[in-house]
């Protein structure tokens, strides 16, 4: 594969990509009123062994910690996550989902995991969809990131 071969592949992953985020925004927004960025702060917190720090979070998302308590902070304001501060350092903040947070995550897992497997599921066979799976855990496995 040339060096153009290997840019044109990744303009095609980055368009996909832009594409279903794009899709699956617009259905949680429909059918929500929330974003994807919303789902992605619940369901990191919601995977996360007890309260997660604010910059660990944010480091999840793979966003800047600003985005992140943007994001949080409609999610406080909207009872669906909590804020907590630290015993000892009243500058640590970690967050947790309410019971709220986690009824509304579960509906909006449901539904998302819908739109994946219909952009991505559906059109792939079971031996395509492995063969990608390898290929992206082999290309993560050797990004230094």
């Amino acid at each position: 594969m040339t060096k153009s071969d290997t840019t044109a592949t990744w303009e095609r992953l980055v368009r996909l990509h832009r594409m279903a985020t794009i899709a699956m925004d617009a259905h949680l927004r429909a059918e929500f009123s929330r974003t994807l960025d919303d789902y992605d702060v619940l369901h990191q917190v919601r995977f996360h062994d007890g309260p997660i720090r604010m910059g660990d979070l944010a480091q999840r998302l793979l966003i800047a910690n600003s985005s992140c308590h943007r994001i949080v902070g409609r999610l406080v304001d909207d009872g669906l996550l909590e804020r907590l501060h630290g015993a000892t350092d009243r500058r640590e903040v970690r967050v947790r989902l309410t019971t709220a947070g986690k009824r509304h995550w579960r509906r909006m897992a449901i539904a998302h995991t819908r739109d994946i497997e219909r952009i991505v599921g559906d059109q792939l066979s079971d031996q395509d969809r492995a063969q990608l799976d390898r290929i992206l855990r082999h290309l993560l496995d050797r990004h230094p990131g």
